[in-house]
């Protein structure tokens, strides 16, 4: 038997979280990492490659899509799409968990596990800056440091055609009437300005047919191409008796930009499960 959550883990309230002990720093002076983002004014850095260069252990758990970050004394874990991080102490006991909230969520690019770099400064204990003429992050622990570079976008799309947060709230909405295919009319009247003949064909025919609503997207839109590009939307739509497996349904929106305005024209919806002992996880 399932029953609906009514916490998400973007919840607005959050826990004040005491300063995590500092790691033992790896990295010589100076090291440097080439492949930040910055996205929607917010530093995003690649998970892996900062937390080797401050020795903290990191997992990724593909299934649930799920990373784990141990710094000696607390393990950490972030579900991507989502703004808040868990975090335990060692050794794990599920009466120990703290929250952080995050200003944007966990976020998947091309493969990589980016997190805000302000999440670093409080998770790991690290002293954080960043220079916004040279657009350089430096993370510093125990007067060494770690300089991060912006990567800068393999694709370029001029600022006049990308996709603004307005837009992207519109696409979102128009998913969530979409998903009941059966009860909508005027499928064409309703649906065109936004969605693509192919996408259309398939709510007529009831490939949509879901009664998940998503909240506004927090996370960026990732650019394949100058014409392309795909959203991805998460949600948790139940858990368990004991409220404590989290149900959780991810929507990825693939776009197209025609006509001068970017259009939906596929949906994709997956399921994952973060079980209950999740906290037991050992980093790979």
């Amino acid at each position: 038997m399932i029953k609906k959550l009514t916490l998400t883990l973007a919840a607005t309230a959050l826990l004040i979280l005491p300063a995590l002990p500092a790691p033992s720093f790896a990295a010589n002076a100076g090291e440097t990492v080439t492949s930040g983002q910055l996205l929607n004014n917010r530093v995003l850095i690649p998970l892996r490659a900062v937390s080797q260069h401050l020795g903290a252990s990191v997992g990724w758990f593909q299934k649930e899509k799920l990373v784990s970050i141990d710094n000696g004394g607390s393990r950490i874990f972030l579900a991507a799409n989502f703004k808040r991080a868990l975090v335990y102490t060692l050794p794990i006991d599920q009466s120990t968990v703290k929250y952080i909230e995050m200003d944007v969520p966990v976020q998947v690019i091309q493969g990589t596990t980016y997190v805000p770099l302000k999440f670093v400064g409080q998770s790991l204990g690290a002293t954080i800056a960043w220079n916004q003429q040279s657009k350089q992050a430096t993370i510093a622990v125990d007067g060494k440091k770690i300089v991060v570079n912006m990567e800068q976008p393999s694709i370029s799309v001029p600022s006049s055609q990308q996709i603004t947060d307005t837009h992207l709230i519109l696409l979102s909405q128009k998913l969530n009437e979409a998903v009941i295919g059966s009860s909508v009319k005027n499928l064409t009247t309703l649906f065109k300005p936004l969605f693509t003949e192919k996408l259309i064909r398939s709510i007529s025919q009831d490939n949509l047919e879901h009664s998940t609503k998503y909240e506004a997207p927090i996370t960026s839109v990732e650019y394949t191409s100058k014409t392309t590009a795909t959203l991805s939307q998460s949600v948790i739509i139940a858990n368990g008796l004991t409220a404590e497996d989290q149900y959780i349904e991810d929507r990825t929106a693939q776009l197209i930009y025609t006509g001068g305005v970017w259009k939906v024209d596929r949906v994709n919806y997956t399921r994952r499960v973060i079980p209950a002992g999740f906290g037991q996880y050992n980093p790979t």
